[in-house]
């Protein structure tokens, strides 16, 4: 409840952000659809302990495997499919784990929302009078010997003060005119008035308010005012440590002696007040005292505390605000030294295990296995974690997949995130080594996966093992585990074969989207693969309405677009006056069926992919050998790209002549006017365009194409 965080102050609670100078940073998201990522890659986060991860991710793995085993029922099945996913942001893994944890749904936090200098350490106290209010008129109404006139106007007092960090706020308080005789009164009415010099960054009067108050006979005046002379000298003590624009402090500019009352303040609340209603707010503004003061090892130790509690339950702050806390204000400066606490130097270590990347500070190679070797007595009871770290680093940096096998036996799943890190770790490295045992594995890690997003990240293996071993028929098979639709599409737009295409498109149990993008797949690498006789067999599976525009011209569109393939040709209508006209698709495709290397049917195809920016389609992009779709596909040929098709005609010495002078102004007009080829295909040097341009202006003198071509690029 609110009352139980802090009297007119916010405690120290670190939004989720996805802004973090050392962990990541959220912006235009494109996942790389593989498990191993080597170097950080926030938009491919995963559900096991990984490099790749945002550090965030992992340090809240670990605090949910903690938490799962302090209150197992806590963290259980999803709540729905949003934790299925095998690739997910920051935001969206803070979305699914707060979802968890509370038991309803919560919204990924908007990235572009306005960030809390709190999370970013600034830790200003204008934010907190509302959340203070509850408390004092939750006092008031408990309070013995106060007239109930007082009572009325102490509560409309609190209700009505509004104050800022800019000043003013004692003068306001003062404009109430608060007319107060009883004891009680006057101990209320003293605590706004320190309050109000608090606000008003007068901490000498509010430290002198606040001191007379902590021997109150009033519980709830007594306990909150001997927290509050913790936050007047902690306030007062980081007057001068930030600068405009910077958001960690200065040491130097610390005033020490305050810092200093400010940690005896807080410990003697915390001695005398364990289970107070501000402990945990105390003990987390302890660990601010830590970081201003510079501590790194009283401040790695506070952290440690603070995630067994988080863990447990028992803290004030969230598990992702926990993670994003010590992500800003411990990780990203700490010595490894200043670290004991297994969870916390796992963190670390992994990070220090990532490919060298624009944002690393070292490569992965100076983080030697020797150093990690003598970190073993500090993974004093968590062996299971320090062989995944060793595991960790014979596979992403020292290359050695046999001896991440030789350290991670096959186990059986226990829910945890850190077994089932070690059997993904484990699969990984069957499948650098062949091991036909991987999907074997991937299979049962599907079978026991209960957490968040861990059934996404074994139907990714499973997927990739799969399309590797030549078995794409079973992601797609009745009953296959496999039913992520980015997982489907990716390998039916680069791996599937016509048959298996032409099977989805007619598949009366697939999805319509699932069907419109075989039957769009299969089509469109029939004309560019050159299967043009297949293309007219193929395209009888249309649907009547393909091509049609809805009625309501703001319908959404359901699927790529099947008019594509009943493109109409250019020149053909009346009232079309096209210089190179061009049958419709079909009867390119049939032209070219009987004869392959038809000048006019070539270049056709080439208007069709022109007009209708084809140029470089993903669909002809095949993804790298190590991701969700690169292996090498199952459709016959290679593509043509428009380049290609000029060439072919520029080079044929029987083509027509305005098909070949057509040919030569587009194949030009490929690099116009950037200089750089947006055709796709084979690239040509600049020699070439200027042989093309004169071959066409000398050639073809003359002709349309002659005369509309002014420049070469």
């Amino acid at each position: 409840m609110l009352k139980k965080l802090l009297p007119l102050v916010l405690p120290l609670l670190t939004a989720l952000t996805a802004s973090s100078a050392w962990a990541s940073g959220d912006f235009t998201c494109e996942p790389v659809w593989a498990l191993k990522h080597a170097a950080r890659d926030d938009c491919s986060n995963t559900a096991f302990l990984s490099p790749g991860n945002d550090s965030r991710i992992n340090l809240q793995l670990l605090m949910l495997d903690l938490r799962a085993r302090a209150h197992p029922p806590a963290v259980g099945p999803n709540l729905d499919d949003s934790g299925d996913a095998a690739l997910f942001t920051l935001d969206e893994f803070g979305a699914t784990v707060q979802a968890i944890l509370s038991g309803k749904p919560v919204k990924p936090a908007d990235p572009n929302a306005p960030v809390s200098d709190l999370a970013d350490g600034e830790g200003s106290r204008c934010v907190s009078n509302t959340l203070g209010s509850s408390g004092f008129i939750d006092a008031l109404k408990d309070a013995r010997g106060l007239p109930d006139s007082e009572r009325a106007a102490l509560a409309k007092a609190r209700d009505d003060f509004a104050p800022t960090c800019n000043g003013g706020a004692q003068a306001q308080l003062a404009a109430f005119k608060l007319s107060v005789r009883s004891a009680a009164g006057r101990q209320f009415a003293g605590y706004l008035a320190g309050a109000a010099a608090f606000y008003d960054a007068n901490y000498d009067e509010a430290h002198k308010q606040f001191a007379a108050l902590s021997s109150s006979n009033l519980a709830w005046i007594k306990e909150a005012a001997r927290y509050m002379l913790g936050r007047v000298e902690l306030n007062r003590a980081q007057i001068h440590a930030f600068d405009q624009f910077e958001n960690a402090p200065s040491p130097d500019k610390v005033d020490t002696a305050s810092l200093m009352a400010a940690r005896t303040a807080f410990q003697a609340y915390l001695h005398d007040y364990p289970q107070g209603d501000y402990a945990a707010s105390a003990r987390g503004l302890l660990r601010r005292v830590d970081w201003l003061g510079g501590d790194d090892t009283k401040l790695s130790e506070a952290y440690a505390q603070a995630i067994t509690r988080a863990g447990s339950g028992a803290g004030n702050v969230t598990v992702p605000d926990l993670a994003q806390e010590v992500d800003n204000k411990l990780l990203g400066r700490v010595d490894l030294s200043a670290i004991n606490d297994p969870i916390l130097l796992a963190t670390m270590d992994l990070v220090r295990m990532r490919a060298a990347s624009s944002d690393d500070a070292k490569p992965a190679s100076a983080f030697a296995l020797a150093e990690l070797e003598a970190q073993r007595p500090r993974f004093a009871g968590h062996a299971a974690l320090f062989d995944y770290l060793l595991a960790t680093h014979h596979f992403y940096v020292g290359k050695d997949p046999a001896a991440v096998l030789a350290l991670l036996p096959s186990e059986a799943g226990d829910g945890s995130y850190l077994t089932f890190s070690r059997q993904v770790l484990r699969g990984l490295a069957l499948e650098e080594t062949k091991n036909p045992s991987a999907a074997q594995l991937w299979a049962q890690l599907y079978a026991g996966a209960h957490q968040p997003y861990q059934k996404g990240a074994a139907e990714l293996a499973l997927a990739m093992n799969y399309e590797r071993g030549g078995s794409l028929d079973l992601v797609f098979a009745p009953g296959s585990p496999i039913r992520d639709v980015d997982i489907r599409e990716i390998l039916l737009r680069h791996a599937a074969g016509p048959r298996l295409l032409r099977d989805r498109a007619r598949a009366p149990d697939a999805p319509e989207h699932e069907r419109q993008v075989a039957l769009y797949t299969l089509l469109f690498k029939d004309m560019v693969h050159g299967r043009y006789a297949a293309f007219l067999q193929d395209a009888a599976l249309l649907p009547a309405d393909a091509g049609r525009k809805p009625s309501d011209a703001n319908a959404p569109t359901p699927g790529p677009d099947l008019g594509l393939f009943r493109w109409a040709g250019s020149g053909t209508d009346a009232n079309d006056d096209d210089p190179y006209p061009c049958p419709s698709l079909h009867d390119v495709a049939g032209i070219l069926s009987r004869a392959a290397h038809d000048p006019h049917g070539l270049m056709c195809l080439g208007e069709f992919i022109r007009r209708n920016a084809l140029d470089g389609i993903e669909l002809e992009r095949r993804p790298p050998v190590d991701e969700l779709g690169g292996a090498p596909s199952q459709f016959p040929g290679a593509g043509v790209a428009r380049l290609d098709i000029y060439q072919q005609v520029i080079a044929d010495p029987k083509a027509p002549a305005n098909d070949r002078a057509y040919a030569l102004y587009r194949a030009v007009n490929c690099y116009g006017p950037s200089g750089y080829n947006h055709c796709d295909g084979a690239g040509v040097a600049i020699g070439q365009r200027k042989q093309w341009f004169k071959m066409l202006k000398t050639g073809y003198a003359g002709s349309r194409w002659a005369d509309a071509l002014k420049y070469y690029w």
